[in-house]
């Protein structure tokens, strides 16, 4: 691969510290300057002592421009505690008051009037969370822009990108000035979405405009993205996709969405060679009011399809998609953590020259990371330039004091990200549990591993098990099963004993020695978790229950998530470990058989 890394170092020298703390003072110093004039830095509860060891008087600016960054940061170090989304909840939530007046929500959590409002996808169960985010300078705006240029590759051979994304709303916020007008239309989106829309200059007022566009290097049309139904979103990706012979590049957010997109073509071959023969688009759910844009840009192309067809649907050959598209270079997804259970069935489709690349850790809250080699799918570089990142020690109690600094965290050690935000949250915990890898020598930045949610685990007894837990004892039992595509956990009740549930959806065919799986997952349980094998010991756990679901169950999840609670296509998460009783008793109906 072209342009790979310097290789790693494991500790700073004193010249990349002192760069590491000027940077996190500049862009401290920044964010206090900006928004120490808003709603939230003025009202809320969580900064008071900030506000007094400032000596800020009620506009807020007093004063605040003489400090240099170094004063600023050590007064923000010592005097800003913990913040967790409830402590944001009161002061978002005017804008989905009714009426929502401008004058309620100007300068609330960053100065001016939010782009759009990022909402979570709600994978734990629980309701969305929401994010203003606002418009920032340049020299704020690198993390997004580095995102942007590599989930988008240019070209070297007037190549396509297949790039799966929604632009569907929630809602469209329209606070209201003193005369009663709309001053604004701020989409409630998923942040891919509002950045695509910022990226692309695609303001949700003209929607209707937009839908019949295409973006040059794009496979599908624009109006494929308003299509909130999750199968059909799926299904015109791929029909625009297979159109174009010059795909190099799937973008799809996440592996999962992926294999949705592969099985897609896989279970639709003939239909999908069918349309690109005749020209018609047919008619599917939930496409009635984008069908004649995408007819736009759907011509007969009889060549195209005598092309495919003389291709096959090669099931049982490793790689034939490298046939469908010979330019395919590399998948571009999330494949660490929880997603990388899918990618033996991606490769099945993609063989084994085309890269899997994982682009960045981004969430609603803020672009995190972005990937630093190609060739590790679980390996990120902090990105210091927009928000200032601090790291808290997983194994130290939860308070801010305890916090480490970018120029002082070790290798090898575990921390939960908190986060400083330009859009206005102030050391706001993130809930992401990362590993140091390691320092980037050019600059010093923090390499980092994902290694779950904090708040992610099953607890049956005294024991806690983790989602790092959990996924390491089905990846060390996969072969048993044949090979595990997706799972997910809940507690099962109906012996005596509780026992966990694993909920797995195969790859293929079972495993010839599949009936060993259980008693296979009881025995890693054990050795991964010492309060699980005291617990099991004295007949507090029983052995799990492996309950194998339906193919395409977890596809068909994150449709159904999609269409009853308001997800965007293509990035809902299945969660490990499932509490809510309404997915667990949607999944459970799904299970085709119980080992």
């Amino acid at each position: 691969m072209d342009d790979l890394p310097p290789t790693p170092i494991t500790s700073l020298t004193p010249e990349l510290v002192q760069r590491l703390r000027e940077q996190a003072m500049d862009v401290l110093s920044y964010l206090v300057k900006t928004n120490s004039a808003t709603t939230y830095f003025q009202e809320s509860d969580v900064l008071p002592q900030f506000r007094a060891a400032l000596h800020l008087t009620h506009d807020g600016h007093t004063g605040i421009m003489d400090y240099s960054p170094k004063e600023l940061f050590d007064i923000y170090h010592n005097n800003v505690g913990l913040s967790v989304y409830k402590d944001y909840l009161p002061t978002i939530a005017r804008f989905f008051e009714q009426p929502c007046n401008k004058s309620s929500v100007e300068n609330l959590m960053a100065p001016g009037l939010p782009v759009f409002i990022a909402h979570s996808s709600g994978t734990s169960g629980g309701a969305s969370k929401y994010f203003p985010k606002y418009r920032h300078p340049e020299h704020m705006s690198r993390a997004m822009a580095e995102t942007l240029r590599l989930a988008n590759p240019p070209s070297k051979n007037a190549g396509k990108n297949c790039i799966v994304f929604s632009l569907a709303c929630r809602q469209v916020v329209t606070p209201l000035n003193e005369d009663g007008d709309i001053a604004k239309h701020i989409p409630v989106c998923l942040l891919t979405s509002g950045m695509g829309r910022i990226e692309n200059k695609l303001p949700v007022e003209e929607d209707a405009s937009t839908a019949a566009l295409k973006i040059p290097n794009y496979s599908s049309p624009i109006a494929v993205s308003f299509i909130a139904n999750y199968r059909s979103f799926l299904f015109m990706h791929a029909l625009f996709a297979l159109l174009e012979p010059k795909v190099e590049t799937i973008n799809t957010v996440f592996t999962t969405s992926c294999r949705d997109l592969c099985r897609t073509i896989d279970d639709h071959w003939e239909d999908l060679v069918q349309c690109i023969e005749t020209g018609l688009i047919p008619d599917i759910d939930g496409i009635e009011h984008v069908k004649d844009n995408l007819q736009r840009f759907l011509q007969s192309s009889p060549e195209r399809a005598e092309e495919l067809r003389r291709i096959e649907k090669s099931t049982g050959t490793t790689g034939w998609f490298k046939r469908v598209w010979p330019q395919l270079r590399a998948i571009l997804a999330n494949a660490s953590g929880p997603f990388s259970t899918v990618i033996p069935e991606i490769r099945h489709y993609i063989g084994p020259d085309v890269s899997i690349q994982s682009v960045a850790i981004a969430s609603s809250e803020a672009y995190l990371a972005i990937a630093y080699d190609p060739r590790d799918l679980n390996l990120y570089k902090v990105i210091g330039s927009d928000d200032v990142v601090e790291f808290l020690p997983v194994d130290q109690p939860e308070e801010s004091k305890y916090l480490a600094q970018a120029w002082n965290v070790e290798s090898g050690r575990k921390y939960e990200v908190v986060l400083t935000t330009r859009d206005g949250f102030w050391r706001y915990r993130l809930g992401d549990v990362v590993e140091i890898a390691g320092f980037d020598p050019r600059d010093g930045q923090p390499l980092i591993r994902y290694i779950e949610r904090r708040s992610m685990h099953i607890r049956l007894a005294n024991e806690v098990t983790t989602e790092t837990q959990l996924h390491d004892v089905v990846a060390a039992t996969s072969d048993l099963f044949g090979g595990v595509s997706e799972f997910c956990v809940t507690a099962d009740y109906r012996q005596a004993v509780a026992r966990y549930a694993f909920l797995v959806e195969l790859q293929g065919d079972p495993g010839a020695n599949i009936s060993a799986a259980p008693a296979a997952l009881h025995d890693q349980l054990q050795k991964n978790n010492e309060n699980y094998l005291k617990d099991s010991r004295v007949g507090k756990i029983g052995v799990p229950c492996v309950r194998v679901v339906r193919p395409g169950t977890f596809g068909d999840y994150r449709e159904w998530k999609v269409r009853t609670k308001g997800g965007a296509s293509g990035q809902v998460k299945v969660p490990i470990v499932v509490w809510s009783e309404t997915d667990r008793e949607w999944l459970e109906a799904r299970v085709a058989y119980d080992i």
